[in-house]
């Protein structure tokens, strides 16, 4: 190798150095940095499924504390207030077979909830993250699992998506 291409490639890589330090990323997702504290609104239930709103009360509680790192506060406290409504809630077949004159044998049932949701920045009076249509879904066979499992993976999608809009907002 001769001297002028070392001489070169020494170069091109002390500039690439230089150009990597100049980088840098501004803004991003996660909650503002004022956001430490959170207030989870009761949740209105406009579904006919008894329970629901507690079930999903509890697991946007858990999330708020364990995933957006937020200490639960009361309503005149917070930084942060979450409110959500149940929009609908619904069990339906999907997969099965016709059994003439009968019915059907149903082989996997979808429970699917939707929701719209909120995330409220109180100091700056203004909605940072919102989704009036998010539908979390959970599937069962029926005889091995329950309607109630299918319900708890459709609640823990709802949150995910929940704690992922928060996290993302710009």
């Amino acid at each position: 190798m001769s001297c002028r291409f070392r001489a070169g490639a020494m170069a091109a890589i002390a500039m690439l150095a230089v150009l990597a330090g100049c980088y840098g990323f501004s803004g991003g997702g996660g909650l503002p940095s004022h956001m430490r504290t959170v207030w989870v609104a009761p949740i209105e239930n406009e579904s006919t499924q008894f329970g629901i709103a507690e079930s999903l009360m509890d697991e946007l509680l858990t999330a708020a504390r364990q995933r957006l790192g937020l200490r639960l506060a009361s309503e005149e406290e917070a930084d942060a207030v979450i409110t959500a409504q149940i929009r609908r809630y619904a069990d339906e077949a999907v997969n099965f077979d016709a059994v003439g004159g009968v019915g059907a044998d149903v082989f996997q049932r979808r429970v699917t909830v939707s929701v719209s949701v909120e995330i409220l920045d109180v100091a700056e009076n203004l909605i940072i993250w919102g989704n009036q249509s998010l539908t979390g879904t959970g599937e069962y066979e029926p005889g091995a699992e329950t309607e109630d499992q299918a319900l708890i993976v459709a609640l823990e999608n709802l949150v995910q998506q929940i704690v992922d809009g928060a996290q993302s907002q710009w």
